[in-house]
């Protein structure tokens, strides 16, 4: 007596091609979508294999390190909040502090409305050459920042420098662009915003070229001028983009370092020591490491902070 065979599901017909070709059965296949959720972590994962040793990494132990006294050449102690306590008490830093966030607020003031005025400027029908302009943008922020550094220290010489040549030959008196504690702020502001603007515009830019042209068709059917559709229609919807543009400058404001530490070193009278350049002192003049990393850390609760603020002032209701 043999064995029952095992019962086979039933074949579904195939049905005939209209082509006259033969069809193939129906085969089930896996959604591609169940294996494609993994691709875009794929993609990513170069970038966070290297950040987490030299990203996150750094930034856990610059943590730990503000917890500790740690002198070059001796063994860290543990002293838990001494160092925040000592940072916000030293009258050096709070000096720092203060000049970075008025400088920053003075920074920001100035590049938002400049680079959106030159961002307007490349959107218009009648400039020619555009691509050209875009190209001499970008020139400035392509540049070695301590060459440009060094051309500007030359430009406010207060004796040779072409600023004061200029003034002198229109009858007007000779500025202390890094000698005076009044001025030397302003120069350097100057300086940041003239090479970072270009950039920033460019991304403005990009964002009003990605602004709808229907939109500015109906407000012109419904009689807005020029600066109705700039204020209704362009700055509104252009808003995400600003507030990208808003929370990088500022966050290299924070970190504003090279420009004063090269034309003024902090000078004259401590009126544009930053908060990086206390750092640094700190860290590697002083070698005290502990009290570095402290200052470190509150410089990063100013930048989130400031991030915070921005995302609020900027919130969208388009």
């Amino acid at each position: 007596m043999t064995a029952a065979s095992p019962a086979r599901p039933p074949v579904r017909p195939v049905a005939p091609d209209p082509r006259g070709r033969r069809a193939e059965p129906e085969v089930r296949r896996r959604p591609l979508r169940q294996h494609g959720r993994a691709l875009p972590y794929l993609f990513i994962a170069p970038y966070f294999l290297l950040f987490l040793p030299f990203g996150a990494g750094a930034v856990a132990m610059a943590v730990l390190l503000s917890f500790v006294s740690w002198d070059i050449g001796a063994a860290p102690e543990l002293t838990g909040l001494s160092n925040y306590v000592e940072v916000m008490g030293d009258p050096l830093f709070q000096t720092a502090l203060r000049n970075t966030a008025w400088m920053l607020v003075a920074y920001l003031a100035i590049l938002l409305p400049l680079g959106t005025a030159v961002a307007v400027a490349l959107n218009s029908r009648n400039l020619r050459g555009r691509r050209s302009f875009q190209v001499a943008l970008f020139i400035p922020i392509a540049a070695s920042l301590v060459t440009v550094a060094l051309v500007f220290q030359i430009l406010y010489d207060p004796n040779i420098g072409l600023l004061n040549g200029l003034l002198t030959s229109v009858g007007l008196p000779r500025v202390p662009w890094l000698t005076s504690p009044a001025v030397a702020p302003w120069a350097i502001i100057a300086l940041r915003v003239w090479r970072v603007v270009g950039y920033y515009a460019v991304i403005l830019f990009a964002g009003i070229q990605s602004i709808p042209q229907d939109l500015y068709e109906a407000a012109e059917v419904d009689g807005a001028d020029a600066w109705s559709r700039l204020r209704h229609v362009t700055l509104p919807l252009l808003r995400p983009v600003t507030l990208f543009v808003a929370i990088a400058a500022s966050i290299g404001g924070w970190e504003l370092f090279a420009e004063p530490q090269i034309l003024t070193e902090g000078g004259p009278l401590r009126s544009t020591m930053t908060a990086v350049m206390f750092i640094y002192r700190t860290s590697f003049l002083e070698f005290d490491l502990g009290k570095g990393a402290a200052a470190a850390a509150v410089l990063a609760a100013c930048i989130l902070a400031t991030t915070a603020l921005l995302n609020v002032a900027f919130r969208s209701k388009t």
